[in-house]
């Protein structure tokens, strides 16, 4: 799992800090809560460095895609719909693109198996 370098305007850009958009728009650096600059990466550069690891790709997933812009506040009511809308969301484009995290699933074969 990784933040998604291709969507991190969205949590800014929904709260309205303008500021922070650009910068993210511009790939400047990101503080996350702690105070501390994080990596991220776009979901080709995820697959590609698996690929060069040697682990095949299965599947990936956007996480958080209608709740990021929410922090740590509770989704409220409906919490089971909230979760399903996630789920819908996060195994299919364009919505798992917007995301902001990705969460791939891979795996390596092993010798013998």
């Amino acid at each position: 799992m990784t933040k998604n370098q291709d969507a991190l305007a969205m949590r800014p850009g929904l709260e309205g800090r303008w500021a922070d958009t650009l910068t993210a728009l511009r790939g400047g650096p990101q503080l996350g809560n702690l105070g501390v600059t994080s990596r991220a990466h776009s979901a080709a550069a995820v697959a590609t460095m698996l690929a060069e690891a040697g682990a095949a790709t299965t599947a990936w997933y956007g996480v958080r895609v209608f709740t990021d812009h929410l922090g740590d506040a509770p989704v409220g009511e409906n919490f089971d719909l909230v979760l399903d809308a996630e789920w819908e969301a996060g195994r299919r484009d364009p919505y798992r693109r917007v995301a902001r995290l990705l969460h791939f699933v891979a795996w390596t074969a092993r010798e013998g198996q």
